[in-house]
C-alpha cells in the first residue's frame, strides 16, 4: 500500500512543490543506502548524518523525489520539518490500513514479548510488527510505514528520556496496549520509578483496550478499575490467573484455559504476557497455537542464547541489563547442573541508584552456588556485596577478565555472560575462544 501524490500533498501540505512530472509513488523510505523503487525520500537530519546530504543519490535510485526541510538539487517537497512530515505520513498510513494496532510497553521484555504476542497472533492472521528493537519515535514511524493490508500491527515502543512517549503518542494511536511492568531502568534520566510508569502510560489512550501486569504493584494501583482492561497475575483479582510448575506454564480464566511448555531461555512472565495479549486482542486461545509458536521460537539477538565452547555451556546475555533480568538470569543460572559462572557487568543509566542497585544483584547471587567475575566500574558493587562462600573476582578492565577466562572458563559447566549493551560482553567470550 503506497501514497498517491494528491494524498501526500494534502497530508503535508508542503511550502514549495519541485517535481519534474508524473511520478508514481510506493511508499517512503529514510534510508538513502536500502531505498527501493518508486519509494520518496524523507531526509532526516540525525546527530551523526544529515538526510539531506544523500537526498539526490537516494532519488537517482528510487526515480521518484525527496521530502525535505531546505532546499536540494533535485526533485522534492519542501516542508517545516521532514521529522514532522514523517510522523504525518506513519499515521496515515496506519489509519488507511485499517489494521489493529498494538502497541507493547514496559521497562523489562518488551522485544521478546512483542515477537511471541506477533508469532501468536500470526496462526490466524497477518501481522506486520517492529524491527528488532526499533522502539523509538523513528522506529515507530519506520513500522507503521511498512504496513500494507496487514490484520494487525504490533509495535514495540520505549523511552529513554522524559517526554520521548508524548512524542510517539502524538502520531501513534494504538487500539491496544500490552503493559508488561514497570521498573528501575533509565533513572538516571527520570529520577524514579513513579516517573517511568507516568511517562510510559501516555501510549494508552482513552479508548485503548489495555493488557497488563497485576502483579505489577505500580500497574495494579493504576489500572485496577479501568474499563476496557485486562489483567494477568500469579495471585488473585484478575481476569487470566498464572500458576508455574517446573515444566509448565498454567494460564487460566473465564476466556482462556491454556497448558505450555516452559523454557529456561524465555522469561515465563513475557510468554504469560504474549498469550494473553493475543487472546484479548486477537481472539486466539488454541493450546496447540501458543505450544507450537513456543517450540519453534528463536529469542531474539543476544537474549539468553546458548552456545557451546567444548563441553561448556554459554548463556549469552547481553542485549541489556537492569536489575530485573539480572535476577532472572542468575535465578535461571541457579538451576543449571555442574559447576557455574556468572561474568557480570555494569548496568547503565540507574544514575543514584546505580549503587545500590548493583549491590541488590550481589545480594541475589549469595548462597546459589555461582562463582562470580565481576568487570566494570559499577559491577564493583557486586562483587563487594557477593560475598556467600563462592570463588569471586573482579577485573577493572576487559582484557585482564579474557586472560583468566582463557585459563578457567573450561572448568565450569555452565558460564553466564550479563551485562548492560554498552559493554559489549559477547566480545569478551569471543576472545576467550578465538
Amino acid at each position: 500500500m503506497g501514497f498517491r501524490l494528491d494524498e501526500l500533498l494534502e497530508i503535508l501540505n508542503p511550502e514549495r512543490v519541485a517535481l519534474d512530472g508524473e511520478i508514481e509513488l510506493s511508499g517512503v523510505s529514510i534510508d538513502s543506502r536500502s531505498i527501493k523503487s518508486g519509494e520518496a525520500f524523507v531526509a532526516i537530519k540525525g546527530e551523526r548524518y544529515d538526510g539531506h546530504d544523500f537526498a539526490c543519490e537516494a532519488i537517482a535510485k528510487s526515480g521518484s523525489f525527496a521530502i525535505v526541510e531546505k532546499p536540494v538539487d533535485c526533485p522534492h517537497l519542501l516542508v517545516e520539518s521532514s521529522l514532522e512530515a514523517l510522523k504525518r505520513l506513519a499515521a496515515y498510513n496506519l489509519k488507511k490500513s485499517g489494521a489493529f494496532s498494538v502497541a507493547v510497553v514496559g521497562s523489562v521484555g518488551k522485544t521478546t514479548t512483542k515477537e511471541l504476542l506477533a508469532d501468536f497472533l500470526s496462526c490466524k492472521r497477518s501481522v506486520c510488527r517492529s524491527f528488532a528493537n526499533e522502539n523509538n519515535v523513528i522506529g515507530v514511524c519506520k513500522t507503521l510505514l511498512k504496513l500494507r493490508d496487514e490484520d494487525f500491527c504490533v509495535v514495540e515502543v520505549g523511552v529513554n528520556k522524559p517526554n520521548e512517549m508524548g512524542e510517539i503518542a502524538s502520531f501513534f494511536k494504538p487500539k491496544g496496549v500490552l503493559f508488561l511492568n514497570v521498573g528501575s531502568v533509565h533513572l538516571e534520566y527520570f529520577g524514579s520509578v513513579e516517573r517511568v510508569f507516568e511517562e510510559k502510560a501516555k501510549i494508552i489512550q482513552r479508548d485503548s483496550v489495555l493488557v497488563f501486569n497485576g502483579d505489577d504493584r505500580i500497574l495494579r494501583s493504576a489500572f485496577g478499575d479501568r474499563k476496557n482492561s485486562f489483567c494477568y497475575s500469579k495471585g488473585a483479582g484478575c481476569d487470566f490467573k498464572v500458576d508455574a510448575g517446573d515444566e509448565y506454564l498454567f494460564i487460566g480464566g473465564g476466556i482462556l484455559e491454556v497448558k505450555l511448555r516452559k523454557r529456561d531461555d524465555i522469561n515465563p512472565e513475557n510468554i504469560v504476557a504474549a498469550v494473553c495479549g493475543a487472546c484479548v486482542f486477537g481472539g486466539i486461545k488454541e493450546e496447540r497455537c501458543f505450544n507450537r509458536v513456543l517450540d519453534s521460537f528463536e529469542p531474539p539477538g543476544l537474549r539468553m542464547k546458548t552456545v557451546w565452547l567444548g563441553n561448556t555451556r554459554v548463556i549469552l546475555d547481553c542485549y541489556n541489563a537492569n536489575v530485573h533480568s539480572m535476577r532472572y538470569a542468575i535465578e535461571v543460572l541457579s538451576k543449571q547442573k555442574g559447576k557455574k559462572l556468572a561474568v557480570l557487568g555494569d548496568m547503565f543509566e540507574l544514575g543514584e541508584l546505580s549503587e545500590s542497585l548493583h549491590r541488590d544483584v550481589g545480594r541475589f547471587l549469595k548462597g546459589r552456588g555461582i562463582d562470580l567475575c565481576a568487570v566494570g566500574e559499577e559491577a564493583r558493587f557486586i562483587y563487594e556485596e557477593a560475598r556467600n562462600g563462592a570463588n569471586r573476582w573482579y577485573f577493572s578492565n576487559k582484557q585482564e577478565l579474557i586472560e583468566f577466562l582463557k585459563e578457567r572458563m573450561l572448568e565450569y559447566d555452565v558460564v553466564l555472560f550479563k551485562a548492560s549493551r554498552g559493554m559489549k560482553l559477547e566480545e569478551i567470550f569471543e576472545a576467550v575462544r578465538s
